[in-house]
């Protein structure tokens, strides 16, 4: 890999930092710096004497020391909830991960920490969060976690057993239960995973009806579907889909459905 000897200068939040191509190399292809360069880590364009970027400067010399030592140092008057925005607008929190923890090794694991938590019923289902954090099920409650294993906001269903819960991003997840999920909702709600508050209940439609169901285990597809089991009050099994992002119930009727997705009849 080619490097460039030019400095780089970046005009972070009216402060000024200077920096090398190599220095930048560091955070690699997938982040905002790797956009920003060719192939051989040459800027791209050579317009500008300077690159703004309207973001926090103090954190962004942390993650610039960071590119540069590999260690991560944060002054006590950075929040880490603060540094890790920054990281992940920057595309570095694998960098900041691996400052804290060590690299990954499937092949070595140890005890890192542990919480602890009082909710009814017994662990269900545990599912790791894309920034580092997770959610836990315990019976009605889904313990959700941050980065750095502290908790926000749990959601608690009201003794209505959750079956399972899935990450749409670091901000939602997605809650499947036994019963209805409020007033006239189905059984799989979105919920924002920073306050624990119902943003969407999915609904089953057959003949322009709403209907009631159980929905379980979940899975998501790369083109934005959300899949669960589900049971009808009549017994009725099957595969429910909906719309990651509308929200929206593939009917039987959707071309995108195949005969064994059908949920009710």
């Amino acid at each position: 890999m080619g490097i460039q000897k030019d400095t780089v200068k970046f005009n972070v939040g009216g402060k000024i930092f200077e920096t090398t191509a190599t220095t930048l190399a560091n955070a690699g292809r997938n982040s905002l710096f790797g956009a920003m360069f060719d192939e051989n880590w040459n800027l791209q364009t050579h317009n500008f004497d300077e690159y703004f970027i309207d973001r926090n400067p103090d954190c962004f010399a942390v993650l610039l020391d960071l590119l540069r030592t590999g260690e991560l140092c944060i002054p006590s008057n950075i929040p880490e909830k603060l540094l890790h925005r920054e990281a992940l607008f920057y595309g570095l929190l694998d960098h900041i991960r691996t400052a804290k923890w060590g690299q990954f090794d499937g092949n070595r694991l140890w005890f890192s920490q542990s919480v602890t938590a009082q909710a009814p019923g017994d662990g269900t289902a545990i599912r790791a969060g894309p920034d580092g954090g997770c959610c836990v099920v315990h019976g009605s409650m889904v313990h959700l976690y941050d980065w750095m294993l502290e908790e926000h906001p749990a959601i608690n269903l009201d003794y209505q057993r959750v079956n399972d819960v899935g990450w749409i991003d670091s901000e939602t997840v997605v809650v499947t239960a036994s019963e209805r999920l409020g007033r006239g909702g189905g059984g799989m709600g979105l919920f924002s995973a920073g306050t624990g508050v119902l943003r969407h209940r999915f609904q089953v439609t057959h003949d322009d009806q709403v209907k009631s169901y159980t929905a379980g285990a979940l899975s998501f597809s790369s083109d934005y579907k959300i899949f669960s089991s589900c049971k009808g009050r009549s017994n009725e099994y099957g595969i429910g889909v909906w719309d990651q992002i509308t929200g929206k119930h593939f009917s039987e009727n959707s071309t995108l459905l195949f005969s064994v997705f059908f949920c009710f009849y």
